[in-house]
């Protein structure tokens, strides 16, 4: 019975609500109930359409994460590609360096004989004494160590002897974090036979224990080789790429990493204490060196992808992996978000349509989104236009670094060879206008830093004129260039960075040289008003296209041939004009038919 009741109660109030949103309903105007099906039908329609995209998208959403890790491998191939080259470049720059200082410091033999033991208790060989800056060279490591000092290098000397050519002196370090010498290089070994053809040797080798990049040039003496002089970096160190790895991020749960031949790991961020090496998975990328793979992880059970490639320079695996489930729910989400956002706008449209029903009210719709799409456009591309500024500050801060190794040897040499010559003579003053432009080559370098740091600007009071000729004097400009400056009455200051300032008119100047091919006319002129300041540099050239136009300052876009230009320039003119609350204006003209094709670089400068 009083289930009964509780019963008749429950429907008594069911009806009642019913009552009340039916009554609701009828009370609304006619517009809204009109619009309140179409409404649910509008919502219901992008659901199921939603739904239905999300079942047939699988395939294309596991192609678009397999395309995403492929090029995510090709990026990292390239780091390593420019990482080998960099290592081959500084060996070769190391042994030219390692190679004079030797000769430098009185390299001679008197023809003195002295017994000298070979490394692992394997005999003795009677070999000539060798002395460098008057001290006996056999166990003296005073050279190698200073070339570690200077170069950050590792060096050896070898003397050649019937076994072969032998260490004598080195900061190679063996098993034992011993001085590797008396270990002996034969004859047979293809570096061996490249110095006795009187050659030098660049390339991978393995060096004691480990594997390095390496550079050997032959020693002689009275018109005989009688050694060899070696310089090298290990293979495995790499800090640099080392560090980028480990900041990068691929998809929302994926991650880089690497490994050698043997299945040691080189390079992994998320290790985790687990040997790889007898993965099934490690053994396939090791058996067939380049592809994608889906699998299910043998560490946590979960279904993953992996994209690998072989770099063979230093015989390593690079692999970039991810969990499909994060990254599918992803892109899910993504696509949840895209048909909420077109929901919306299509409820707006509607609800509008509904209410109005006016040509004049549509139009005002038709133009309001279209104002609204513009901004939402022009916000987006000055996000992107943002982003990749900071990406370049990021790896120009890289070059800056690399590039400070070899300026600082030849601020060093130069300052070496002003200190042996005579203050009155010519020489004298070439070396110091090399050392003074190898100076503002580092004060360039230091300012490319603090944009990448985004730094306060160093601003002082310049003449417009001397600022002009300096720059002028900063340039190299070819024989068939006619490079005009109109500076002449620009006896004004003009609160700036002088040297960043510079460095704008250098890297626009050296745009307009390549532009021209080398055969032209680049003319620089100055141009003062109340508020502003105005650097022009404008040649004759091609002109730039309205495609390139809409790119020059992206960071690392660049037409010139690959090898000739980093694309870096024109972004950093761009960063270092924004820093001083100015801005560039690009006019040109590419096509000859309507006249004469030029490119114009106006930079507006605030004078305080």
């Amino acid at each position: 019975m009083v289930h009964e009741e509780i019963k008749y109660q429950t429907g008594k109030q069911v009806k009642k609500v019913r009552r009340y949103f039916r009554k609701k309903f009828i009370n609304f105007p006619t517009k809204i109930r009109i619009f309140l099906p179409i409404l649910l039908i509008i919502i219901i329609s992008i659901a199921v359409t939603t739904y239905a995209s999300i079942e047939l998208s699988k395939d294309t959403l596991y192609e678009s994460i397999q395309n995403n890790l492929e090029s995510e491998v090709e990026s990292l191939m390239k780091m390593f590609e420019r990482e080998y080259e960099l290592k081959m470049e500084n060996a070769k720059k190391d042994l030219r360096v390692s190679n004079e200082i030797f000769y430098r410091k009185g390299f001679f033999i008197p023809g003195e004989k002295t017994v000298f033991s070979l490394a692992d208790s394997s005999g003795k060989v009677l070999v000539d004494k060798w002395y460098l800056n008057n001290k006996e060279l056999h166990n003296n490591f005073d050279f190698v160590d200073t070339l570690k000092s200077i170069l950050g290098c590792k060096a050896t000397v070898f003397q050649k002897t019937e076994k072969g050519y032998v260490r004598i002196s080195t900061n190679v370090m063996n098993d034992n974090d011993n001085r590797a010498v008396g270990t002996v290089i034969e004859f047979d070994s293809p570096i061996a036979q490249s110095i006795e053809k009187g050659e030098s040797y660049f390339g991978r080798a393995y060096v004691v224990n480990d594997w390095y990049i390496t550079g050997y040039e032959p020693i002689r003496y009275r018109g005989e080789t009688v050694g060899m002089l070696f310089v090298g970096s290990k293979e495995k160190d790499l800090p640099v790429l080392s560090k980028k790895f480990n900041e990068l991020r691929i998809g929302s749960s994926g991650f880089p990493f690497v490994f050698d031949k043997t299945a040691q790991m080189i390079i992994n961020p998320r290790a985790d204490g687990n040997d790889w090496s007898g993965l099934d998975i490690i053994k396939t990328i090791v058996q067939e060196k380049k592809g994608t793979k889906r699998f299910v992880s043998e560490l946590d059970g979960k279904q993953k992808m992996i994209a690998y490639d072989y770099f063979p320079d230093f015989e390593y695996y690079i692999c970039a992996i991810v969990n499909e489930d994060d990254e599918t729910g992803q892109l899910i989400r993504h696509l949840l978000s895209a048909s909420l956002i077109v929901s919306i706008f299509i409820l707006l449209g509607v609800s509008l349509i509904v209410y109005f029903m006016t040509i004049e009210k549509l139009h005002s719709m038709l133009e309001s989104l279209e104002n609204k799409n513009s901004e939402l456009a022009s916000m987006k591309e000055a996000l992107k236009h943002s982003e990749k500024l900071a990406t370049m500050g990021q790896l120009s801060a890289g070059i800056a670094h690399e590039v400070n190794n070899p300026l600082g040897v030849v601020l060093m040499y130069s300052h070496i060879l002003k200190d042996e010559c005579d203050p009155d003579s010519e020489m004298y003053k070439d070396l110091d206008t090399i050392a003074t432009q190898a100076n503002r080559c580092k004060t360039i370098l230091s300012g490319l830093l603090n944009f990448a740091r985004k730094n306060e600007i160093n601003k002082k009071p310049v003449l417009l004129k001397n600022l002009i000729n300096s720059a002028r004097s900063g340039l190299i400009i070819p024989g068939g260039v006619d490079l005009k400056l109109e500076s002449e009455g620009l006896d004004v200051e003009v609160e700036l960075d002088e040297s960043q300032i510079t460095q704008v008119i250098v890297n626009l100047v050296n745009n307009s040289i390549d532009a021209i091919k080398s055969e032209g006319s680049i003319k620089i002129t100055g141009i003062t008003e109340k508020d502003n300041a105005y650097l022009i540099v404008e040649d004759d050239g091609p002109g730039i296209t309205e495609e390139n136009k809409k790119r020059l300052f992206e960071p690392f876009f660049s037409t010139k041939t690959m090898g000739k230009g980093t694309g870096l320039g024109l972004a950093v003119c761009y960063g270092i004009v924004k820093m001083h609350s100015g801005k560039i204006i690009v006019e040109t003209n590419p096509d000859a038919s309507k006249g004469p094709t030029y490119t114009r670089f106006v930079i507006v400068l605030p004078r305080t």
